[in-house]
């Protein structure tokens, strides 16, 4: 065992001896007065360690300037406007000394987490007057005040919502500065870097399925039903703020609107009307096409014979496009209504 701890074992020994027998002197007092006043003494005691612990932990990092900023400079100051009172009230009202104690310990930490606080201890501040550290500390402090609030207020996603809304705004081709400032609006709201976006053509072209996946990717997380629902209203808004909902942003507000209700639904307990996208080979050679176009696809038999079961959609626009798309292609492709269960 290490000198230092033996000494301090030692040291904590006698303290609690002497709590006691200080507290067993007084006469008159039942055994109860004194088991409270042995109890009192150890609660002192116990202050002065967690004091000395607490300190001890911060001590050797009190020149870090990061360790300095973590320190709530206003928190560490209203320590002195506690202890003062409490201490003269101890003092030279109740002359209760155990409590006094205690609240010199309170000041001891507050001295000692205002000066670490202030960044007094950091090499770089050598020579700069205690008040203007003090002053510098608190503006920060006044930057950083509402940050905690902010991260309640902001909701679970919030960063994947301005994706989405970003991405949203390109896919006519064609970024408003009403789709901007709206992205703003939020991005200020929830405390996120304002995106460098500018009116016009956008940088990077919008492809539907990356961001039908950044959708999900959203709902994967697990977002608070109420905030999921204000998402399809905030993307509607979003397609309106130009004035103008081209045929891009119709379809993908549908679809998107479909795949937050689903997720809404399966949270709540219930079942969503869907759009099947089917391709029925009319020949071998349709067949054999829709094989190589689609090899992960396996043919199954459905009432209308056999077919290619492409995926479902939440969005008939969007199944139909996606019709559409085969259709081009000269294979015979439709669409059917279905009801999905909750996941």
């Amino acid at each position: 065992m290490n000198k230092k701890y033996k000494d301090f074992q030692f040291i904590l020994i006698c303290l609690v001896l002497t709590s006691v027998s200080f507290a067993s002197d007084k006469t008159g007092m039942t055994l109860f007065e004194k088991l409270i006043g042995v109890l009192v003494s150890g609660a002192l005691i116990f202050s002065l360690i967690k004091g000395y612990l607490t300190v001890n932990k911060i001590w050797k990092r009190r020149k870090n300037e990061e360790v300095a900023n973590s320190i709530s400079i206003v928190a560490a100051m209203l320590g002195f406007a506690v202890g003062f009172p409490f201490l003269l009230n101890s003092l030279l009202i109740t002359n209760d000394y155990f409590s006094a104690a205690k609240s010199v310990v309170a000041l001891i930490l507050a001295t000692v987490f205002t000066l670490i606080g202030t960044g007094y201890f950091v090499d770089k501040n050598r020579g700069v007057g205690f008040f203007t550290l003090i002053g510098r500390a608190l503006k920060l402090e006044g930057k950083e005040s509402g940050e905690l609030i902010t991260d309640m207020l902001r909701p679970k996603g919030a960063n994947k919502i301005i994706e989405i809304l970003k991405k949203l705004a390109a896919i006519d081709d064609d970024i408003a500065q009403e789709e901007i400032d709206l992205i703003n609006q939020f991005s200020e709201k929830w405390g996120i870097d304002l995106p460098e976006l500018k009116p016009g053509k956008p940088a990077e072209v919008t492809n539907l399925v990356e961001l039908k996946s950044l959708v999900q990717a959203y709902l994967d997380e697990g977002p608070d039903t109420d905030v999921a629902e204000g998402l399809v209203d905030l993307i509607n808004l979003m397609a309106e703020a130009d004035d103008e909902v081209t045929e891009e942003e119709a379809m993908a507000v549908s679809e998107f609107t479909g795949m937050i209700s689903h997720y809404v639904s399966s949270e709540k307990g219930g079942e969503i009307q869907m759009y099947e996208v089917n391709i029925v080979p009319q020949n071998k050679e349709q067949m054999d096409a829709v094989r190589e176009l689609l090899p992960e696809l396996n043919i199954v038999q459905d009432r209308g014979g056999k077919v290619f079961k492409v995926g479902r959609y939440f969005s008939e626009d969007y199944a139909e496009a996606v019709c559409k798309k085969y259709i081009d292609l000269g294979l015979y492709s439709g669409t059917a209504k279905v009801s999905a269960e909750p996941e």
